[in-house]
């Protein structure tokens, strides 16, 4: 697996960031998370196969062009190398901004925003690498989305790469709303009554799987309790 390492930098006078693509990453634990998501049944978490740090670089560069194909905010490709694209800025990440947020509507709007734009992305028939918070960019008001090396379809259907989405943006919002009992819930329950049935069949089936998870991770650290709340507002919403 590729990592990568980014850095601020400008073009033309604007901020934007360099991103590095380097040999290396965790095998071995992929292939572990592999193996575990095959066990369970559960297709959407079943990691994309490792790639070089070329392939990567091109990987990103395919994402973003397709994601801009269907009208989605993504980072503009400022120079591209086999190994280093230079991208445009799309302002602070989905995470600084609920973190940020003191009012608790403020950062329930602002995870119904991020919720909202992957399920516009959805409809047109698009998915993202790692649809995690931080992942995610707001600028006034528009979502946009970062971090686009991961081709999911490279290894699942297209309902399980957008459940996929899903399940990751539950997984790291969930602390965000974890002030306000059965928010988190909610939203996620309106939103999976408006995607496909096999997208909410995919969903459904990974949190059945991994309900056993749920008392097990309540009393660890922070971490693992921000996975205990997305997976029982995940069980809560495919009720």
């Amino acid at each position: 697996m590729a990592r990568t390492w980014v850095e601020r930098t400008t073009w033309q006078g604007q901020p934007a960031w360099r991103k590095t693509y380097e040999e290396g990453g965790h095998r071995r634990r992929i292939a572990a998370l592999r193996w575990l998501a095959r066990r369970l049944g559960a297709n959407a978490l079943l990691a994309p196969v490792p790639l070089t740090a070329e392939r990567a670089c091109r990987t990103e560069q395919s994402m973003i062009n397709r994601l801009a194909a269907l009208g989605a905010r993504v980072p503009p490709l400022l120079q591209v190398g086999e190994r280093e694209l230079v991208l445009g800025d799309l302002g602070p990440t989905l995470a600084m901004a609920c973190r940020a947020e003191r009012d608790p509507a403020g950062r329930q709007a602002l995870v119904l925003r991020g919720l909202q734009a992957i399920g516009d992305v959805h409809a047109l028939g698009g998915y993202l690498s790692q649809a995690f918070a931080r992942n995610l960019t707001v600028q006034a008001g528009a979502i946009g989305f970062i971090d686009l090396e991961e081709d999911p379809a490279t290894t699942m259907s297209l309902a399980a790469a957008q459940a996929r989405d899903l399940l990751f943006y539950a997984h790291s919002t969930a602390r965000f709303l974890a002030d306000q009992p059965g928010a988190h819930a909610a939203l996620l329950r309106t939103h999976l009554q408006s995607v496909s049935a096999v997208v909410r069949e995919e969903v459904a089936r990974t949190a059945h799987a991994l309900r056993w998870l749920v008392p097990l991770a309540r009393p660890f650290g922070e971490r693992a309790r921000d996975v205990a709340e997305a997976l029982g507002s995940l069980a809560a919403a495919c009720r």
